[in-house]
């Protein structure tokens, strides 16, 4: 495949893109505009933001890291962890948890009092209805079970219905956007704006092909996905990152250059359990 394939291969995903897709979302919410326009419609109230960040690795302390997709800190000081999964998802309470906790140990600081450990939240935006009981967002929080009187740790975890339709509602509209792929036919000015902009503004769509690139892991400079060495390894390498794209429909540039600086019984592992693969989480079980 040459140069003008791979861009042209490009320019019809982008055009099919929603914000389910990873690089759309990852570009539409670097502007933090888009993101208090996302948290104000989900909770229908307005909600301000001192930063928000995409792409925001933490790890815990056994080296095991985890990409949050955005990463918030509200004017109130909470931190809040924005997920947002298109691909079917065995384990999403788990993967919650682990998320959710390893926020917490990002974050604290050794000695800080108790009292004094900010509120957290993660927000979980979901493709389909995961728990298929038709309500527009599930909130999960601790809870005393004799009494069901909900335990105030100051955690909380939302997943939200991505299949809920109801658009006299902001959570309904909202979630109509995410399913849009033409920008006029959103209801969020600010997502709109951006989206419109990467989509059909010249600057705009060179940035996304920029982002998708990476994501997919194709190198404009050679036509071929990145490898590190001529020979075994290096077609050992392009197969693997080409499985993992059709599998997951994508790879980030992080993962790329994890696979790209494995060893070869890494990778023999990789290759192995490559079916059993369900999400980047899953990748880094293999590689480090």
């Amino acid at each position: 495949m040459n140069l003008l394939e791979i861009r042209n291969d490009v320019l019809k995903d982008i055009k099919k893109m929603t914000l389910f897709n990873n690089p759309m979302m990852r570009a539409v919410f670097s502007h933090k505009e888009c993101v208090e326009e996302l948290l104000s419609s989900l909770f229908d109230k307005s909600i301000h933001i001192k930063d928000s960040q995409v792409e925001y690795y933490i790890s815990n302390l056994n080296g095991k890291e985890s990409r949050l997709d955005i990463l918030v800190e509200s004017s109130e000081g909470e931190i809040i962890d924005i997920e947002v999964q298109k691909e079917k998802e065995k384990y999403a309470p788990k993967r919650l948890r682990v998320y959710s906790s390893g926020t917490d140990n990002h974050f604290i600081k050794s000695g800080t009092d108790y009292e004094k450990i900010p509120d957290s939240c993660l927000i979980y935006i979901y493709y389909k209805d995961y728990f298929q009981r038709g309500l527009p967002m599930y909130r999960i929080k601790r809870v005393e079970m004799e009494s069901q009187e909900e335990v105030e740790d100051g955690q909380e975890i939302y997943i939200v219905n991505g299949e809920y339709k109801d658009e006299r509602t902001t959570i309904g509209r909202m979630i109509h956007d995410f399913h849009c792929v033409d920008p006029d036919d959103m209801y969020s000015e600010s997502i709109k704006k951006w989206f419109r902009y990467y989509k059909q503004d010249k600057g705009g769509i060179e940035k996304m092909c920029e982002i998708t690139r990476k994501w997919m892991g194709i190198g404009y400079e050679e036509g071929i996905l990145v490898g590190k060495e001529e020979g075994y390894t290096n077609g050992k390498i392009d197969l693997t990152m080409k499985l993992l794209i059709k599998k997951l429909g994508g790879i980030s540039e992080y993962i790329i250059n994890k696979i790209n600086d494995s060893n070869e019984e890494e990778l023999e592992q990789l290759s192995l359990n490559i079916f059993d693969i369900e999400n980047e989480e899953d990748i880094l079980r293999y590689i480090h």
